[in-house]
């Protein structure tokens, strides 16, 4: 079966030791591979699972979600006027967008926009990166989010192709429990492992990995989704495969 991971962080405890030989992409590039049919299986942004539920079901084992601050998704402080994203996000626009009624324009170089924009949107890896060296920030989207809505914010999910093999998509989610059971028996290998990837403090990301992202999926965290599709005014059409037994 093929599969695709995003390529940041949050991913690494979901496939470190799953085995599995995921492809590893973009948020944008996650869904572009489920409709072109590259891929069975991926996690992608909860917006673009929302706008092809003709294509995918959600698999109702993982997502990636926080219930608080997220670290990795910041409105970094600027110091010009307006207000900016760096083009790979959708979810963590959204929310802005929707609790604070802003406006983004697109930027690629998250640092060269702090000069030009009041605040900065930037998410995944650069945000940890900005988060260690201590970047002054406007609000944390996670924190924001549960602040005002209470519930878990959800940035992807796990989709499958509709029509794949379920005794397929099982192996896969199998995996997937398993290489994150192993993460968290033995985490601090792996947590010093991704802290020298990105280059920051370890605290970094045993706090992002242990404390800021969570992973399995609950009844909580399916209210969660629809509350957001609700407040994101997305599509509610997506449909959840039945657990299997």
């Amino acid at each position: 079966m093929r599969i695709a991971r995003l390529k940041y962080a949050h991913s690494d405890p979901l496939f470190r030791y799953s085995g599995l030989n995921p492809v590893s992409v973009s948020n944008n590039e996650s869904i572009k591979l489920i409709l072109e049919e590259e891929v069975d299986v991926a996690f992608v942004p909860l917006t673009y699972a929302s706008q092809h539920c003709d294509v995918v079901n959600m698999v109702p084992y993982f997502a990636v979600y926080s219930r608080g601050p997220v670290l990795s998704a910041r409105l970094f402080k600027g110091s010009g006027k307006g207000y900016a994203a760096i083009e790979d996000t959708s979810v963590n626009a959204g929310v802005l967008s929707a609790l604070m009624g802003i406006s983004f324009e697109r930027v690629s170089d998250p640092y060269e926009a702090l000069r030009r924009y009041e605040g900065v949107l930037v998410i995944g890896d650069e945000a940890l990166r900005m988060t260690a060296l201590g970047l002054p920030y406007i609000t944390d989207v996670g924190e924001l989010w549960e602040r005002r809505i209470g519930k878990p914010l959800v940035y992807a999910v796990m989709v499958a192709r509709i029509g794949v093999s379920v005794g397929e998509l099982m192996s896969v989610v199998n995996a997937i429990k398993a290489s994150l059971n192993s993460f968290m028996s033995n985490p601090e290998p792996l947590i010093r492992e991704v802290a020298g990837r990105l280059n920051v403090p370890d605290w970094v990301i045993r706090d992002y990995l242990m404390k800021s992202i969570k992973y399995e999926v609950n009844d909580d965290v399916i209210d969660g989704i629809n509350t957001e599709l609700e407040v994101l005014k997305l599509h509610k059409c997506l449909r959840v495969l039945p657990r299997q037994q």
